[in-house]
């Protein structure tokens, strides 16, 4: 109790200093809270004596850019609410709204250990750890005010569920239902889509019909098991039912192994039966998308094709447009990033796309002869 009485009492008495700061648009400020470290969690994260709305009063909020002073270290942080608010492996300072809590963490990664506070020890007693503290002081100071805000609320778009919500969309768009229009791709071979069967998206109903009126012969089911599928009300007698369809489980990590398995899975899948071919995940978002850009370039696309193909999911679900700063964000962190981590090129406009998409494949395990069959199913003549 005195402890926290101490806290509150230090974070108010840097308040004045803090919005006088902002308000003459200072946004590299130097005053620093001298904060507690209150409790350690299992994975790592460090949660500190202060509450969001203390944070709050003193002038930092969420998509500010703060630092963080551990010992001799200062470390450089967004304040988010969510710990995939940054990419995985990169550090936040995390709002918790619901709890009124302020945690320093690492998505994917342990900032106690990072940061050199505690080392994690293993016990017979429950809960089986111990954390030894090292530093209990942390210094935070607020760098630069809505620093991080962009970038904060293109991880953090919303979207309602409901048809009526969207009503500048066809019912092909609100369920992200389209053939894939890209150069070198054969015309209304390829689709993509949201899940035909789920109904929490509201867009099954809608993807099910355009499913059946692009008269698809072949499914790529990226999200569903084969129990699962079959599980659903929506599956049994449906005209997805009678298609050949392929269930990968493909999960998110797009450089790992485990992925690389699910393409060449998908690929000679594709190979093996007749099109039109459709793939979707949930959302027809992510996994979906990723894939799709990948065929994308196999088949010759440019640049501005993929680009735009990509990012028409987020205008069906979130309205975004081009020349938005979320645009060009979700495309860097979301596609680019990626398929430059992928195909190990530097510059995803400068790269041959098509010999780098090809050069991929072949790494996932595909023959010549089986991408020779690829390009005969996808690619124009």
């Amino acid at each position: 109790m005195i402890k926290r009485t101490l806290c509150i009492i230090l974070v108010f008495s840097f308040l004045a200093v803090f919005m006088t700061g902002c308000q003459n648009g200072d946004t590299n400020a130097t005053d620093s809270l001298e904060l507690t470290v209150n409790e350690i969690s299992k994975h790592g994260n460090v949660k500190l004596n202060v509450t969001f709305d203390e944070m709050k009063s003193a002038g930092i909020e969420i998509g500010d850019i703060i630092t963080v002073k551990v010992g001799d270290n200062v470390y450089v942080l967004p304040v988010g609410t969510a710990y995939t608010d940054v990419d995985s492996g990169e550090m936040i300072c995390r709002f918790d709204l619901e709890d009124n809590e302020v945690t320093l963490a690492i998505n994917y990664g342990s900032f106690a250990e990072a940061a050199g506070i505690a080392k994690k020890q293993t016990i017979e007693e429950n809960p089986g750890y111990k954390w030894n503290i090292r530093v209990n002081e942390i210094g935070i100071a607020l760098k630069e005010k809505k620093g991080y805000l962009d970038e904060y609320n293109a991880r953090n778009l919303t979207r309602t569920d409901a048809r009526e919500d969207y009503p500048e969309l066809t019912d092909e768009e609100f369920a992200n239902f389209r053939a894939v229009t890209v150069s070198g791709l054969k015309e209304n071979v390829l689709f993509r889509s949201s899940t035909p069967l789920e109904s929490a998206l509201g867009r099954n109903e809608y993807a099910m019909a355009a499913t059946e009126k692009a008269g698809i012969r072949t499914v790529a089911n990226l999200d569903d098991s084969v129990d699962t599928m079959k599980s659903y009300t929506t599956y049994p007698n449906s005209y997805y039912s009678r298609c050949a369809v392929v269930n990968p489980e493909m999960g998110y990590d797009f450089e790992s192994e485990e992925f690389a398995a699910k393409v060449k899975e998908c690929v000679l899948f594709i190979i093996e039966n007749d099109g039109p071919y459709l793939i979707h995940c949930k959302e027809g978002k992510d996994r979906t998308g990723i894939l799709c850009a990948i065929l994308e370039c196999f088949a010759g696309a440019t640049a501005d094709d993929v680009k735009r193909d990509y990012m028409l999911t987020y205008h069906n679900y979130y309205g975004v447009k081009q020349g938005e700063a979320v645009y060009s964000i979700i495309l860097n962190n979301n596609l680019l990033k990626t398929l430059s981590a992928l195909f190990k090129i530097d510059s995803f406009e400068t790269a041959a796309l098509k010999e780098s998409a090809v050069r991929y494949l072949t790494s996932v395990g595909l023959t010549n002869g089986q991408l020779d069959a690829l390009g005969d199913r996808l690619v124009k003549e």
